[in-house]
């Protein structure tokens, strides 16, 4: 990729993350599914947020294992540092096994990390959001192992989406009524170079659900006959 070409792709990432934060929405309400043999695993969680999931993963990969948390919010990466090595503590590790890091989920090369570097991803709804969906689902493909696995707990459509209506709903926020069709969700991931399987039994969520029982997101008013299932996918890398 030429100089200029890559100066734009990170104005456009610098501009879009520059006032998304999506505190409340449904991606908050994510219980962390998580494949029980972690033990001395290498982890990344995009979209670590204050850093409770990667506390909760460094406990699981153990003293031999390593985590990496993602944020594109400084305060956010800032607050996850200063809380880690109490929660390393906490859990009785022998040393604090976290590392956070200020970064684009498109563009993870920007804090150093590389090729083949993990065993497990971890991504909630917040992929629907993020500025380019695609890039990534590459971009984790490119830092996993062979044979890593991606847990995906998103939400995804049971039919065809209105593009309009889910470039609408992202600008909201809202990660439930952003979710794309699962049959093509799917595609793309094979595409990409990803087996897929379902590792839990989806359950049907409303498009205005947000981070506890009884909080109501802003939706985008549509008349479109597709139902939202909260879902967790393993996408292992080919």
């Amino acid at each position: 990729m030429n100089a200029t070409r890559a100066e734009q792709i990170n104005d456009t990432l610098i501009a879009y993350y520059k006032n998304a934060c999506w505190e409340f929405g449904y991606a908050s309400l994510c219980h962390m599914a998580l494949p029980t043999a972690l033990e001395g695993k290498t982890v990344i969680d995009i979209g670590c947020r204050r850093g409770k999931g990667v506390f909760k993963l460094s406990e699981r990969v153990g003293d031999m294992g390593h985590v990496v948390g993602i944020d594109w919010v400084e305060e956010h990466i800032r607050e996850a540092i200063e809380r880690s090595d109490r929660a390393s503590r906490d859990t009785g590790l022998a040393s604090n096994n976290m590392e956070f890091h200020l970064a684009y989920p498109e563009d993870l090369g920007s804090a150093g990390i590389g090729d083949s570097a993990f065993d497990v991803a971890f991504i909630n709804s917040i992929l629907h959001l993020t500025c380019k969906p695609s890039d990534v689902i590459v971009e984790l493909h490119r830092v996993l192992k062979p044979g890593g696995l991606l847990v995906l707990e998103i939400a995804l459509a049971d039919g065809p989406r209105d593009g309009a209506i889910v470039e609408e709903a992202r600008k909201l926020g809202n990660s439930i009524q952003a979710a794309p069709c699962r049959k093509e969700f799917e595609g793309l991931l094979n595409m990409i170079g990803y087996d897929v399987e379902e590792a839990e039994e989806p359950r049907t969520v409303e498009p205005n659900m947000g981070f506890k029982h009884g909080y109501i997101v802003p939706t985008v008013p549509n008349d479109e006959a597709v139902t939202f299932k909260a879902c967790v996918l393993h996408a292992r890398k080919r």
